[in-house]
């Protein structure tokens, strides 16, 4: 979310929907936190997230435990150390903190809930609508390295207008295993051809988009 380039992308997801809209648990945990961040800082400055709450996720991954963040909350339903189950109602949408219309802010974070620089992209881990698919990749230039603040679009037949910015920076990490500096989720099952143009030469390459998993895709710069 950028606000159409007025604003540097955040590390999360933001899922716009009108205030009062139920927010449920992505998986089974137990509340790390709940209340705002008016006194304890989970970013770069204080009153950031507003109202929100932090589960600590049953499940591990490659032996790391997972966070789930949901912040700017207009309630909040659950206490720290509650136990809840995957799907259960814990708080609702609102526009707390530093936001400028009701949404949800939703972030994955790796063993250190309180850091925020330790996030990952949370559209790569919350399962995408029925019949659709995650597509994520790499923007190389032609040292193999990561181009920051590149468009990529991707055109489907369905003449749906998709598109989203590589990584602005190192400091955003990409996931540990497929190492990727884009993601777009939602995208029914089809053939898409994915394109970005790099100081004037269009690199472009089709990929099929298959329902509940993740595709993968890397456009490098010649040189």
């Amino acid at each position: 979310m950028t606000w159409d380039g007025l604003l540097a992308p955040h590390r999360g997801v933001d899922l716009a929907n009108e205030t009062g809209t139920p927010i449920v648990a992505i998986d089974q945990g137990t509340v790390y936190y709940a209340g705002d961040d008016s006194t304890q800082n989970f970013a770069f400055i204080n009153n950031f997230y507003g109202n929100m709450i932090i589960l600590h996720l049953n499940q591990q991954w490659q032996g790391h435990s997972l966070f789930a963040l949901y912040a700017h909350l207009s309630s909040i339903d659950v206490d720290i150390g509650q136990t809840v189950d995957s799907g259960e109602k814990i708080g609702a949408i609102g526009e707390s903190g530093a936001a400028m219309a009701p949404h949800l802010h939703l972030e994955i974070r790796i063993d250190e809930p309180d850091n925020y620089l330790m996030v990952r992209n949370p559209e790569l881990w919350y399962a995408p609508f029925p019949s659709t698919g995650v597509l994520a990749g790499r923007i190389l230039d032609h040292h193999g390295r990561f181009i920051p603040g590149q468009l990529v679009v991707i055109r489907c037949p369905d003449g749906g207008r998709r598109s989203v910015e590589t990584y602005w920076n190192q400091r955003t990490h990409p996931d540990d295993i497929i190492s990727e500096n884009f993601v777009f989720s939602d995208i029914p099952e089809m053939v898409c051809q994915v394109e970005t143009e790099i100081q004037g030469v269009l690199h472009s390459q089709s990929v099929q988009i298959i329902a509940q998993e993740i595709a993968f895709v890397i456009l490098r710069q010649s040189g």
